[in-house]
């Protein structure tokens, strides 16, 4: 009896993983920001500041992040990114893959659209840099790997938004509406929890048929927004706690 009471102290304490530790944890915290081209100073403040923020599983970068594509470009990103603590996803944009940089971003990042599940979520990157970025055969994939998965949860992120919310920049939305159509419908279908997308520089939040939707690219590059209507340095953190989410804005410069 002396000897099974030692071995769960053993266990229960000196093991270096918990012993009931889950593989799927259903609370979790992580960071979307977009568009740092062009704004080194204010990108690396946004670094220190995500820094500071605790329990952090992961960050995703929305796109935009160089200037114009080039093998100089990315390699300044990929030193700028090494002081990030929490790992990256990146979304491609329109800016990296400009004259070929879909090579580059390959290189580099690995597909430019893809999944992957954490704790009870799934989450869902796509690539609509350029208008002919989103085809047939990325739909498709996106419906089957909708489809397939069982999560409680369900995140999607992209660098142009499908639809303008303030009517104000109208112009720099994903310009294939049958397609925009359609995702809508997709994104109602499957019940996706939350849509994240860069490229307008600034903060935008609305909600379309249970689906939340961010606009989130104010990670260096100029604004386009004025303060009052989301023109502010920023990103968002996502705190997951079971099938409830709440979605902050961390302001870099009060």
């Amino acid at each position: 009896m002396k000897r099974l009471i030692f071995v769960l102290f053993v266990a229960l304490f000196l093991c270096p993983f918990p012993l009931y530790a889950s593989s799927s944890p259903s609370s979790f915290s992580f960071v979307v920001f977009g568009d740092t081209e062009g704004g080194a100073t204010i990108f690396n403040d946004l670094i220190t500041r995500i820094n500071r923020e605790p329990n952090l599983a992961f960050c995703v970068g929305l796109g935009d992040f160089v200037s114009s594509a080039s093998e100089q470009s990315y390699k300044n990103y990929l030193g700028t990114i090494k002081k990030l603590k929490p790992k990256l996803y990146q979304v491609v944009g329109n800016h990296d893959v400009y004259k070929g940089g879909y090579s580059l971003f390959n290189q580099y990042f690995g597909d430019s659209y893809y999944s992957f599940n954490y704790g009870n979520s799934h989450f869902v990157v796509l690539d609509n840099a350029l208008s002919k970025s989103f085809n047939a055969r990325q739909f498709a994939w996106l419906k089957a790997d909708l489809a397939n998965s069982a999560k409680e949860n369900i995140f999607v992120f992209m660098h142009k938004p499908i639809f303008d919310p303030t009517e104000l920049y109208a112009g720099t939305t994903f310009s294939a509406k049958k397609t925009t159509e359609e995702l809508l419908d997709v994104f109602k279908r499957y019940q996706v929890k939350y849509v994240f997308t860069g490229h307008v520089h600034g903060y935008i939040r609305t909600v379309r048929d249970g689906t939340v939707y961010i606009g989130t690219g104010g990670g260096g590059s100029p604004l386009h927004l004025p303060r009052e209507f989301g023109g502010f340095y920023h990103c968002v953190r996502i705190d997951v706690r079971g099938s409830k989410i709440n979605d902050n804005i961390l302001m870099l410069y009060e």
